[in-house]
Formats: structure tokens, C-alpha cells, sequence
């Protein structure tokens, strides 16, 4: 046991010789799969995690838990290569550093995306992936606090570990002309964005992971809490603070690869690495950055290259560059990046209405932690984001209004409507405004959720300690400008209309004209991500047709590689058109079940 901890984490040095499952990555779905594989009672679990277990008060409150408000012990940054086609600008990555992961340190965003998303996915041949397939997953990781457990509808969980819930009352004074405005622009106002049954596009209240006593609810304190991890601590074992070098993959019976477990170092670095195997399986979540670096290194010392013992799993001209023997050439390695990038535009707001007031007169938090200790509200449960907007640019008449859809469009179950837009009304803008002039601000952050550029993750050397080269790529095709243009676009009609309404709304950073020139200028200068990375190990076919490139099959193994699973967003086929949390956990939830399965009928 780790020293003045009393959560059940060991040390490297406390762990078995070999365990029947190896999870690499104790992230959003690492905790879901750890917790799921150990219910098994005659099943061993080894979980790694790079980094510790961090559940502290202020690591639970909405607001100030998250990337951007926290003092960063929580994150892992990487740097992108600099990005051509904004300005040269190179872009941070972030992802979670403790138990938990990203979980621990998002937005708290639960959206599941429409059926259509999973439904593309069955129409590209990947069977069990339906949206049909997938939702009990949805249902059983899921309590829905909006809920009524005596009469909640089949889509919705009321009883599982993960919370979430939405703000009942309007937070801010522009959520309501918001809401008016996109209804003028023939956007509708959609109750229950988490339904199959709501129009494929619309504005919604946002739901959050938050749970009933007001705290972040995170993949660890809903599947690996305290009281779990401790009445599993026989069979199951939490290993913080240390890093996995490599899989440890040689060749078996007919020469087909299998992972035969892991080699792991204390991040301390006062001990020697060391070999822990797995009986059956090692899955790796370490995340759509981290899973396919591990894939393609590592270090290859003599006797494993005379043991063929090494990962070298990945493009092969790649690792033979960095001298990497190749166990098995998959060209999807670390190919297919995608991510959301968006671009702010800001408006000056009353104060009142933003986030920015907390900045200004920091003497309001006092008034905001009696509202959060005492009656759960206020600003410290992170209503930055309230409500958001998808949109389908189809459906844009010449003017950036919505036309009116028929049935069809709005069938949230065709892929063909899918939205390409989400418009993201975030009470926060540049400080800078508000000091000199008084105002709060809002930004509008506009986001093509359908990128049809792809960006690489590659290995810097065959170190495992050095970070890898990230090229996101980003705006690489014309379709990816031209969306984004239509998104701002319509923004400003949006602005237009909640000004009409007598709301009290002005320009701040917005593009000088609707030129594409000077939209082109606006996003390259302005432009971020929303750190919605995946796709760097996608389940498609290894090679062959349209939709190649796959890393893993569709019960999520490594092709041609026994025993080695991947689970975590790096799987998803293409990004989703949503953010990427609630799939992700639908996706670990239903790849315990697989293994499950499959080891339960090979005893039998």
C-alpha cells in the first residue's frame, strides 16, 4: 500500500508475478473495465495507471476540477507539431494523469450522439454495433437524475454507478434568448438530448456528470469508488504511479502473435522494470494518444529479440525507422486522428451572465461556495456550458437559416442526418474586456463535428519516456473549412436574433466580415481544439475497401494478435458527431461483456 493513502493502490513492488486480466490505463474506461472484469469473484485484475489516485474536494467540485481550472497535477500535456494551416500555430493536448483519466478532468459532458452514429457503424459491417446493440450499455453504466425511477422510459438508467444530470433552471439571462434565438433561425428546442426519439438536430439543455450531492462523477467514483476497490482488493489490484514500457507479445502457436503481459516501471524511477504476465488477456485504454505509442514501441532489449518478445505492432516502415522489430505490420496504427477543432466567436455580455465574474471580483466566490455547501447551486457546478446547438448545414437556406426539414431529415436514426455543426454558448470569454470595460462575455464555439481530415500519432524514438510527435493536421480538406465557415455564419445570424429579442448582447471577437477571407483569417487565428481525440486504433478491417485501416476487429481484438484488446475512444471508426465520454464507457462496458463471454465459454 502506497504511505497516507487509503485507497487500495499498490506498488509496484506489492503486485503478483501474473494475473489473469491486465488492463494498461486506469482512464474513463479502465475504470469501467477493471470494475466490470473483477465482479468475477474467481477472476485476477491487475489495473496500471501512470498516474495516482487524486479525489480531494477540489478535485470533485464541477468547476474547479476541471483542465483548465485546476493546478494541473491531474493532466498529462502533450504538444502537437505546429499546425500549417493555422497560422504555424502548434496546439496542447490534454488528457487525465490520475485514476480516472480524462474523466476527472473534462467538462462533464454527457451526450451519447444520435442512433444514426451507431447505425453507420452496423452499415460499415461492423456487427454487434448498432445503436440498439450498443444502448443497454448506455442504460446499465448510466443513472439518470432527471429521471423518475418508478417511471423512467427504457432508454434512460436509473440505477447505475454513473451519475448525470441536467441545470432545471436557467443558469444565465441569455440562455432563454439563446434558446428563442435558434428557434427564429428554424432550430427546435429539444427536451431530452439523451433520447433516440428527439430530432436529429436542435437545442438542448446539456446533461452533466454530476451526481446527487453536487460532486464531478467520474469513472472512479462511480465504478472504482473506495468501497469497491477495497472488497475486491484480492482479486483485484490497483497499481498507481507507474508506467507500462511495452507488451511483452511473442509468437505462439502457428507463429500467431499473443500478448503475453506487460513490462511496467515505477514513474519514480528508483527501481528496474519488471515483467507481470496475463493468463488470458491484456487490454489497453490508455487512451487515443498513449494506446497506439504503446502499440509501436518499445525498447528491444537482446534477449527479447531472441525471445521475440516485443511489442512492434504498427506501420511497418515506421518502426523500422526507429529500429523497432516488427511483430505485426497494421498500417491504422496511430493513423486516423481526429479531433473537434473549434473556433470562438465572443460577444460582450452583461457581467452578471459570465463566468468572468468570479475573475473580476473574486470576492463573489465566498458568495458562491454558500450557494454550492448549502443548497447546491451556483457557479461552482460548472454551468458554463448550459445548453447546446447541432445542427445539419444541409438544412441551410442561402441566409444560414435552418429551412424547414421534412420527416425524414429529422430521423435521428439515418445516418444520412447526422449533424456536421454543434454551436457551444460558453459563458466565458477574454478577461482582457472585462477588466477594461466592465462586460462578461459568452463565446459561441463553433465545431464541424463531421472532419474529414486525419492527423498521425508517431513515435519521437524508441524511448518509451519520450512523448510522441502528434500531428493533428487539422483543416487539411476544403469540406473542413467550408463547415466551419457555414458554423460561423450562422452564429452571427444567431447573435442577430438574440440582440432582437432586447437582450443585451455586442460584438467582441468576431470576423471583420462574412467574406471567406476574412472567415478564413478568423479561424486560422482563433482556432482551438476541444481535445476530442480518437480513432488511432479503429475497429475496421486491417486492409481492403473503403473503410480499411483498422486496427482492431469488431469484438475489439488486435488483428492477427491473441489476447491483446483495445477499449477506450482510440477504437471509434471516425470520430463521433457528440462528445465522446458516455460512448466511451458504452464501449468498455460492452468489451467486458465480450471477454466475459468468451472466457466463460471457453471454461464451459
Amino acid at each position: 500500500m502506497w504511505p497516507f493513502s487509503s485507497y487500495p493502490e499498490r506498488s509496484m513492488q506489492e503486485l503478483e508475478d501474473v494475473y489473469d486480466y491486465v488492463i494498461v490505463g486506469g482512464g474513463t474506461a479502465g475504470c469501467v473495465l477493471a470494475s466490470r472484469l473483477s465482479e468475477d469473484e474467481s477472476a485476477t485484475v491487475l489495473l496500471v495507471e501512470r498516474g495516482g489516485v487524486q479525489n480531494s474536494w477540489i478535485a470533485r467540485v464541477p468547476l474547479l476540477s476541471s483542465h483548465f481550472a485546476s493546478d494541473g497535477s491531474r493532466s498529462r500535456v502533450w504538444k502537437s507539431i505546429p499546425q500549417e494551416r493555422v497560422n504555424g500555430r502548434a496546439f496542447e493536448l490534454a488528457g487525465g494523469n490520475s485514476l480516472g483519466g480524462s474523466s476527472k478532468i473534462n467538462a462533464m459532458l454527457y451526450t451519447r450522439g444520435l442512433p444514426a452514429e451507431y447505425n453507420s457503424w452496423s452499415q460499415a459491417g461492423h456487427k454487434g454495433w448498432s445503436y440498439d446493440e450498443i444502448q443497454p450499455y448506455f442504460v446499465k453504466s448510466e443513472t439518470d437524475l432527471d429521471q423518475n425511477p418508478e417511471s423512467a422510459d427504457a432508454f434512460h438508467g436509473v440505477s447505475g454507478p454513473w451519475q448525470n444530470r441536467s441545470y432545471k433552471q436557467n443558469v444565465w439571462g441569455h440562455t432563454t434568448p439563446i434558446i428563442e434565438g435558434a428557434k427564429a433561425l428554424g432550430v427546435p428546442y429539444v427536451d431530452d438530448l439523451n433520447s433516440p426519439l428527439h430530432p436529429s438536430h436542435g437545442c438542448a439543455k446539456m446533461h452533466f456528470n454530476i451526481d446527487q450531492r453536487g460532486y464531478r462523477s467520474s469513472t472512479l467514483t462511480a465504478f472504482l469508488p473506495q468501497s469497491v476497490a477495497s472488497q475486491r482488493a484480492q482479486r483485484l489490484h490497483i497499481c498507481t504511479r507507474t508506467s507500462v514500457l511495452r507488451i511483452d507479445v511473442q509468437k505462439g502457436e502457428k507463429d500467431i502473435p499473443k500478448a503475453k503481459g506487460v513490462h511496467i516501471q515505477a514513474l519514480d524511477g528508483r527501481s528496474s522494470s519488471r515483467f507481470i504476465g496475463a493468463r488470458r488477456e491484456v487490454i489497453l485504454s490508455a487512451g487515443p494518444v498513449v494506446s497506439p505509442q504503446i502499440l509501436m514501441l518499445r525498447e528491444a532489449t537482446v534477449s527479447d529479440i531472441l525471445e521475440d518478445a516485443f511489442s512492434g505492432i504498427g506501420p511497418q516502415e515506421h518502426l523500422e525507422k526507429h529500429g523497432i522489430p516488427v511483430m505485426k505490420h497494421l498500417a491504422g496504427v496511430g493513423s486516423h486522428l481526429q479531433d473537434h477543432l473549434g473556433v470562438p466567436v465572443q460577444y460582450r455580455v452583461p457581467l452578471r451572465d459570465s463566468v468572468v465574474q468570479l475573475q473580476v471580483r473574486p470576492w463573489l466566490i465566498i458568495k458562491e461556495l454558500f450557494l454550492y455547501l448549502f443548497f447546491g447551486l451556483g457557479i461552482l457546478l460548472a454551468p458554463v456550458l448550459e445548453l447546446s446547438i447541432f445542427l445539419q448545414s444541409r438544412l441551410f437556406d442561402a441566409d444560414f437559416r435552418t429551412i424547414t426539414p421534412s420527416k425524414a431529415d429529422e430521423d435521428a436514426s439515418l445516418p444520412m442526418n447526422i449533424p456536421d455543426i454543434e454551436v457551444m454558448p460558453i459563458a466565458w470569454s477574454d478577461i482582457a474586456a472585462s477588466k477594461v470595460k466592465g462586460d462578461g462575455g459568452v463565446g459561441f464555439l463553433v465545431i464541424p463535428l463531421r472532419p474529414t481530415s486525419k492527423g498521425t500519432i508517431r513515435l519521437a524514438s524508441s524511448d518509451p519516456r519520450d512523448d510522441p510527435v502528434v500531428d493533428l493536421n487539422y483543416l487539411a480538406t476544403d469540406y473542413d473549412w467550408t463547415i466551419m465557415r457555414q458554423g460561423i455564419r450562422f452564429t452571427m445570424r444567431l447573435k442577430e436574433q438574440i440582440a432582437a429579442r432586447g437582450y443585451p448582447i455586442r460584438d467582441y471577437l468576431v470576423p471583420p466580415s462574412e467574406f471567406d477571407s476574412d472567415v478564413n483569417e478568423f479561424i486560422r487565428r482563433y482556432a482551438q481544439t476541444s481535445y476530442h481525440y480518437s480513432s488511432t486504433c479503429r475497429m475496421a478491417p486491417e486492409d481492403g475497401g473503403v473503410h480499411a485501416g483498422g486496427v482492431v476487429d469488431d469484438r475489439l481484438q488486435v488483428h492477427d494478435v491473441r489476447g491483446l484488446r483495445i477499449a477506450d475512444s482510440s477504437v471509434f471508426p471516425h470520430i463521433l458527431s457528440t462528445h465522446l465520454a458516455a460512448a466511451t464507457v458504452a464501449v468498455a462496458e460492452k468489451c467486458a461483456d465480450m471477454i466475459k463471454e468468451e472466457h466463460v465459454s471457453r471454461v464451459c
